[in-house]
């Protein structure tokens, strides 16, 4: 293979972090671009050129996100499945053993409910999960096989669950929701898998540095994305997100120091600069 055709190659490659949609009507005109402007002996594009194109596409996937539904809906939706993931991804244990196998097979179910979009039935298995990790069960004579909870933060993430799909199912009228990637099912599955190893203390820093240094970039990604798509459904997300999170902070003050403050007053710079970011364009729209 000559450096012209592999250089077209890897190009190509790098044109996949575009939506299909965007390649099918403007791939072959970026790719003729960039193969005119290349150098003919090289065989890789730069990093001053692979950087935009990674960009591009991104901010492509954003603008393209807004014919899924309108935002309120699209926002709310992510920002629910977000806590959801991630809820269930830490406070259900899987391995070694199945310890309540009734919670964690209501766990899978809504979540994969909540990914494909079935408001019917993620609804009433958001009340049923909240109803057992809120300690209601018992006060109502159902039997309990949800986690018992010590802490009110703990119940605050099924709380913003059964809230924010019921105000879905009344504003959808019960209707199915967009379908969302099974990608999103990793994020719990990754999590139970990790239940396999025994952490100590000195283990668990690099997963604790490692959990923060994504949710900052993935904060920064909405910021990103609310700009460039001018759009303000990843702002509601990550602002429904924040919640749980700061239900904790403010339960346990205490116990945090300087790096705890730090870390979450990060956390809400970005959730409150998206906020700013998807105000300014709407009301410039």
């Amino acid at each position: 293979m000559n450096d012209s055709a592999t250089l077209e190659q890897r190009y190509r490659r790098l044109l996949r972090a575009y939506p299909r949609t965007y390649r099918e009507q403007h791939g072959e005109e970026l790719l003729s671009t960039l193969m005119e402007a290349a150098d003919p002996e090289t065989r890789r594009p730069a990093i001053r050129e692979a950087l935009p194109l990674l960009a591009g596409g991104f901010a492509a996937h954003a603008r393209d996100a807004r014919s899924r539904a309108p935002w309120w809906v699209d926002g709310l939706h992510l920002g629910v499945l977000a806590v959801a993931t991630t809820t269930y991804a830490m406070k259900v244990d899987v391995l070694p053993h199945l310890i309540r196998p009734i919670w964690i097979a209501l766990a899978i179910l809504l979540l994969v409910a909540l990914t494909r979009g079935w408001l019917r039935l993620a609804l009433p298995l958001a009340i049923v999960a909240v109803v057992q990790a809120s300690g209601l069960a018992a006060r109502m004579g159902v039997p309990r096989f949800g986690p018992a909870y010590v802490e009110t933060s703990n119940v605050v993430p099924h709380v913003v669950i059964v809230a924010g799909l019921a105000i879905l199912a009344i504003g959808r009228r019960g209707k199915a929701l967009p379908a969302r990637s099974w990608l999103w099912l990793l994020i719990p599955v990754s999590c139970w898998m990790l239940q396999f190893v025994d952490f100590s203390f000195e283990e668990e820093l690099p997963w604790l540095l490692f959990r923060s240094g994504v949710e900052v970039l993935a904060l920064s990604a909405v910021l990103w994305a609310t700009v460039a798509a001018k759009d303000a459904r990843w702002s509601l997300a990550a602002a429904i997100y924040m919640i749980p999170g700061l239900a904790y902070l403010a339960e346990n003050l205490p116990a945090h120091g300087r790096k705890g403050f730090a870390y979450w007053g990060l956390l809400t710079l970005l959730v409150v600069a998206s906020a700013v970011a998807a105000r300014r364009t709407r009301r410039r729209i």
